[in-house]
């Protein structure tokens, strides 16, 4: 095993770490919708600073054509996992967790892209991919919780606990496949996934992030919360 993927893996379980943390949370002590609310605000930030901070610089340089390819890919890509996971919650499909299933495969097919980030983040650079796996932690820790809290209430805390662990396996298996299949890959290749990572997480904030954190009325302290996120990791950029 390589030292770039046994170094990525460790810090990707920072995030195997939230998810849990995340499950346990829901199942337990639950948070309310205002709380909620203040957790997307602040993981939406974090996760806007990391692309902002190391993502877009890195791919900055690039050439435009391959860039717009990339994000092309990405929101494509994102669009289409939004649908199909909207046809199989109206089709019913999953039984009694047909309603959280749209859910469930967007998260899942999200973990396991953020899986691959992590990967190549960390074989075009280290710091980089710090970065990249503390941001997605909190991100995955709200995540956690979101797809507990989707389930039926009447669920076992055993099965309900399945789906963060299912969610942190897709995640390093994410890792696992960025770094064994990217390796000693450079130019285009990187600059496509570097690409597609950024559109995939610029959606997470805006339509998945942001969108449900609105279903409660906004605040100043949710506000506050979104900028506290950014310039923790644009600070933590600033002086890695």
């Amino acid at each position: 095993m390589s030292e770039t993927l046994v170094q990525a893996l460790l810090y990707s379980m920072l995030a195997v770490v939230a998810a849990l943390a995340g499950g346990l949370i829901a199942i337990y002590r639950p948070p309310g919708p205002q709380m909620e609310s203040n957790v997307q605000h602040f993981a939406a930030g974090v996760v806007f600073a990391a692309v902002a901070a190391e993502l877009l610089p890195d791919i900055h340089s690039r050439a435009p054509s391959v860039v717009v390819v990339g994000f092309t890919i990405g929101v494509a890509t994102m669009l289409g996992i939004h649908q199909l996971s909207k046809y199989i919650e109206k089709r019913g499909i999953g039984g009694k967790v047909a309603g959280a299933s749209s859910l469930l495969i967007t998260v899942s097919i999200d973990m396991l892209i953020d899986g691959v980030l992590i990967g190549v983040t960390f074989l075009t650079e280290a710091a980089t991919g710090i970065l990249i796996a503390v941001a997605l932690a909190i991100e995955i820790l709200f995540l956690g919780v979101a797809g507990v809290i989707a389930l039926p209430s009447g669920m076992a805390a055993l099965k309900k606990l399945a789906v963060p662990v299912g969610f942190s396996g897709l995640l390093l298996t994410g890792v696992i496949t960025g770094v064994l299949v990217f390796d000693g890959v450079t130019g285009v290749a990187i600059a496509v996934v570097l690409s597609f990572g950024s559109a995939a997480l610029l959606y997470l904030v805006t339509e998945e992030l942001l969108v449900k954190a609105q279903t409660v009325p906004e605040t100043p302290t949710s506000t506050t919360l979104f900028f506290a996120g950014f310039l923790l990791i644009f600070l933590l950029d600033m002086v890695h």
